[in-house]
């Protein structure tokens, strides 16, 4: 009898234990996922972006942003952001030249400061998508030369061609595949020809915009705008486009354009679209040259087609980044929220005004 009511005792004792832990478990968040899921997004145009990214930013919002949340953060998204132009990637440091060392050094310095790559497609349509808190990049590269993207003789990836070297940074977390590569068609010395190594040129690019990355023009032969033809200038920007996008496939969409030497046509609607031949262009963001920030792109004084990059090498990239930390009321900072412009009531006149026509919600504090 005794040995029942002991029997009873403990089978009561575990059913009410696995009762009340069931219940806690689901009060305190037990049914939440055991890993954030990836925010995957996917720019207009591209049509191959990978879904295996691991380098998206989790927006991870909790609900509409507020005034509250986003001065907590110290959102300012109508800061300054940095565009860094990059050429060669080579073994000897120089004034166009950035060696393999010294790159990766860039990428680890702009990750401990606290800035997250976009491309220039995104910066130009104000599509910047990164973790709250912290700043965008863009990161060009002109000229499309190997060092900038290399297969080796085994067929894998060159470690130290920058797409390696971004690469490994992206598998190393907090770092997202996103820089923006012009390419020439129709240049001396050859192997500046959508990166050289003509059996590969084609796979390049596709992986590139299956990674994340933008491919962009830069003309056909680096032509100089200012000094071409009209019929000249119109030519290229449209060969160039229809060429690159033709290679590429799938419905990418080149919508971005690295000027030759920063020397602009007398007229920007020469960049802005056209037509030759009955093969017609259209381009939304133009990359210049230029040692400043670019102003945000939900500022008035922002202007698509004429966004200035600062040169990636010797001291500007160090110089630049020590500007914002002086200045830190200039630098663009993120809430987080890709679908909200949030900035504070109060800001630097040089930041200019947020513009009327974003059509999204806007947050001030």
């Amino acid at each position: 009898m005794r040995r029942d009511r002991v029997l009873r005792f403990l089978t009561i004792t575990f059913v009410a234990g696995a009762f009340i832990g069931l219940v806690c478990g689901l009060a305190f968040g037990g049914g939440s996922s055991t890993g954030t899921p990836k925010a995957v997004a996917q720019t207009e145009g591209d049509s191959s972006v990978s879904s295996t990214e691991t380098s998206q930013p989790s927006s991870g919002s909790t609900g509409p942003m507020t005034a509250e949340r986003a001065k907590a953060i110290g959102a300012n998204e109508m800061g300054q952001v940095l565009v860094l132009m990059y050429h060669l990637i080579d073994s000897e440091e120089a004034e166009w030249t950035r060696t393999p060392e010294n790159f990766r050094e860039d990428i680890a310095l702009l990750k401990s400061k606290g800035y997250y790559p976009v491309n220039a497609r995104d910066l130009a349509a104000g599509n910047i998508d990164i973790p709250a808190g912290e700043s965008p990049v863009v990161i060009t590269f002109d000229d499309s030369s190997p060092g900038q993207y290399r297969i080796l003789d085994d067929g894998s990836l060159d470690p130290d061609c920058a797409v390696g070297i971004m690469q490994a940074a992206v598998e190393e977390g907090d770092w997202a595949s996103r820089a923006s590569f012009f390419c020439l068609l129709d240049v001396v010395p050859k192997e500046r020809e959508i990166f050289g190594q003509p059996d590969y040129q084609q796979e390049k690019l596709r992986t590139l915009v299956e990674w994340g990355y933008e491919v962009g023009s830069h003309t056909v032969t680096h032509l100089n705008l200012k000094e071409a033809s009209t019929k000249e200038a119109t030519k290229q920007l449209a060969q160039s486009q229809a060429t690159l996008e033709g290679l590429i496939g799938g419905g990418y969409s080149v919508t971005s354009l690295s000027i030759p030497f920063g020397e602009y046509p007398a007229d920007d609607s020469l960049i802005a679209s056209g037509e030759y031949d009955g093969t017609k262009y259209t381009y939304y963001a133009g990359l210049s040259l230029g040692s400043v920030p670019s102003a945000s792109p939900f500022s008035t004084v922002f202007r698509a087609l004429h966004i200035p990059r600062i040169r990636g090498s010797a001291n500007y990239i160090t110089d630049a980044i020590a500007a914002f930390e002086k200045h830190p009321e200039l630098r663009y900072i993120s809430d987080g929220d890709p679908a909200t412009v949030s900035a504070p009531t109060e800001l630097a006149e040089k930041l200019g005004e947020l513009r009327s026509d974003l059509g999204r919600p806007v947050i001030r504090y």
